[in-house]
């Protein structure tokens, strides 16, 4: 499909950013027709609101809290449906596209009507997960950011579940587009630089291990959404829980050897399960 007959918008969800994010806007600003930016900062960020004011394809919108990635990211979905695009792209506050990664996920757009999303392959800054030899391949989830969405696929499966908050909203939409017999396709020749949580490298005893460093209240979100997406996707997809708890393990072992405020992050984690087990959604209450 031609990048001339797309109709292209874009949506980045920020959160109190550094200014890099301006910059990492304007590299994407050239090839998409609108550019929603979802502000979910306590206080509005006036320089970014000032550097985007008078560009006729950005969108600046202030939500006055922080009402989750879902949320936000819902907004911008549901603008773009209303001015009749075809795809939207989403964006986190810290990815960026590696070189002319950008142009070539957008020229992998086909006609097949059942992908739903179109996927960068994600490189962390010690590119611990080199992708396989072949330019596109179909995947079982993806990450939010990088992201090309098929806005027709949203209109029969629905918007993202803003009741998650944070974690885990991503597999969820694509657990559902799976179910609903939608593709996602992963372009391993696109690259989108992105850092989840702060991963750091560490070696001992001749191994090296990479602790994600997550924030402790990530971890009420991440075990909590877990359960819920056990509960409720795991007859349909029982290879992505094998997978997944095994990460979860291995993750929480990282957070015991390795990484600072090992008893806040685990009293969080315990948190969120007894908050699953109590039926407890959406933004946590400390």
């Amino acid at each position: 499909m031609s990048n001339d007959e797309l109709r292209i918008a874009a949506v980045v969800t920020i959160f109190n950013p550094d200014d890099k994010v301006i910059r990492r806007i304007e590299s994407v600003l050239p090839l998409v027709e609108r550019f929603f930016i979802i502000d979910n900062s306590e206080s509005v960020k006036e320089k970014i609101k000032d550097h985007f004011n008078e560009h006729k394809k950005v969108e600046y919108i202030f939500n006055g809290e922080n009402l989750g990635i879902a949320a936000a990211l819902n907004i911008g979905i549901k603008k773009s449906i209303e001015e009749g695009f075809q795809f939207i792209l989403t964006l986190d506050q810290d990815s960026e596209f590696e070189n002319k990664s950008l142009e070539i996920l957008l020229a992998a757009v086909s006609s097949d009507n059942n992908i739903a999303i179109y996927s960068s392959f994600h490189k962390n800054k010690f590119f611990t997960n080199p992708p396989p030899n072949q330019d596109f391949e179909e995947v079982s989830d993806v990450m939010t950011s990088g992201n090309l969405l098929n806005l027709e696929a949203v209109k029969k499966v629905g918007y993202i579940r803003e009741d998650y908050f944070i974690d885990y909203v991503d597999i969820e939409y694509c657990l559902r587009i799976r179910e609903a017999g939608y593709k996602i396709i992963r372009v391993n020749t696109s690259f989108l630089l992105h850092n989840e949580a702060n991963l750091s490298r560490i070696k001992i005893f001749g191994f090296t291990v990479y602790p994600p460093n997550h924030k402790p209240s990530r971890w009420y979100y991440k075990v909590r959404n877990y359960f819920y997406l056990k509960k409720e996707y795991q007859k349909v997809f029982p290879e992505y829980f094998l997978l997944e708890s095994r990460n979860i393990r291995n993750n929480l072992i990282k957070v015991l050897l390795f990484e600072r405020h090992k008893l806040e992050k685990i009293k969080y984690a315990i948190k969120g399960y007894l908050a699953f087990r109590k039926n407890v959604k959406g933004k946590l209450s400390e």
